[in-house]
């Protein structure tokens, strides 16, 4: 959907729509509104992917430290060599989580990827172009307020 909503305040050429409501959005604005757009975009899913793989990790990592001294004689024996190895990637990745926060960052990029779509309609059908500038520019002032470091 995101897609089809930046080639129509875009108007399909990376510039301002000719002859429909869009053409009224200076292609300065509408350009930076779809740059703006696509980067929230892959913000949204790079955030989303290390959060799954980095809770993935986490519980496989800490299920094999927490079970280092069962492991002795069944098929998982092997695994009792990389018990310490695990056990400094478990403290490194809890780390990391904490600090890069993927859960709230990947929400705060959904919600104003979201928002900035729907903006990018509401120029579609018509609003005035100073009213989607101030809008825009609210809205990025509190998505960097929400989501960057």
């Amino acid at each position: 959907m995101a897609e089809n909503v930046v080639e129509t305040v875009a108007g399909g050429t990376g510039g301002a729509g000719t002859g429909d409501a869009t053409g009224r959005l200076p292609a300065v604005l509408a350009d930076e509104m779809t740059r703006e757009l696509r980067r929230w975009r892959v913000a949204t899913f790079n955030y989303g992917v290390t959060y799954y793989l980095s809770r993935i990790l986490l519980i496989a990592a800490s299920a094999i430290v927490a079970a280092d001294q069962n492991l002795g004689g069944g098929k998982a024996a092997s695994l009792i060599a990389w018990v310490p190895m695990l056990a400094l990637v478990v403290a490194v990745l809890t780390a990391v989580d904490t600090w890069l926060k993927p859960q709230q960052k990947w929400r705060g990029f959904m919600e104003s990827r979201d928002a900035l779509a729907d903006l990018m309609i509401q120029a579609g059908d018509g609003m005035a172009p100073r009213e989607v500038r101030e809008k825009f520019l609210e809205l990025r002032k509190q998505h960097r307020e929400r989501n960057v470091f």
